[in-house]
């Protein structure tokens, strides 16, 4: 039984592959649409001409000189705006990117914003408040985003503010 079911399958999947598909008229159309027709191509325009331009370094500082890579004063990992020695707070653990904004709440002026963590905590945080890898400190609270300034090293080791947000997880 299991054969002859087989066999017919197979035979009818042999006939069906031979059969025509119905398009013979429509692969002749475009073949012969556009036989006699040869594409135009516009001329491409001729290039500029480029100004020569000769550059003097001379009478210019050299931008690898020690006295450019040395730190200007004030400017340090140790001096101005740093991350300081404050506790770090929970939010602070994890990567700004793997915290959500899952609401807000209010009362009067004040608002507080409902942050989950990757671990499944929820917090409720303020303006002041601090959170992501960066030293990020929350500026503004508003109904569907955070905005909070971090604060990263530059190249020179010197601390250089960014904003940042978080948006309200959909």
């Amino acid at each position: 039984m299991n054969r002859r079911l087989l066999t017919v399958l197979s035979l009818s999947l042999l006939l069906s592959a031979c059969g025509d598909d119905g398009l013979d008229d429509l692969r002749r159309f475009v073949n012969d649409a556009h036989k006699d027709r040869k594409p135009r191509i516009d001329e491409l325009p001729p290039p500029k001409p480029v100004e020569a331009y000769a550059y003097a370094a001379s009478n210019l500082s050299d931008p690898f000189a020690a006295f450019n890579l040395r730190l200007q004063q004030g400017k340090g990992p140790g001096s101005g705006r740093g991350p300081g020695d404050r506790r770090k707070e929970p939010l602070e653990a994890f990567p700004l990117d793997a915290l959500k904004m899952v609401g807000t709440l209010s009362r009067g002026k004040q608002y507080w914003a409902i942050i989950q963590a990757p671990d499944g905590t929820v917090h409720r945080i303020k303006v002041g408040d601090h959170m992501g890898q960066n030293f990020g400190m929350i500026t503004k609270i508003n109904e569907d985003k955070i905005s909070l300034v971090e604060l990263v090293q530059g190249a020179l080791g010197e601390w250089v503010e960014r904003e940042s947000g978080v948006a309200l997880a959909e």
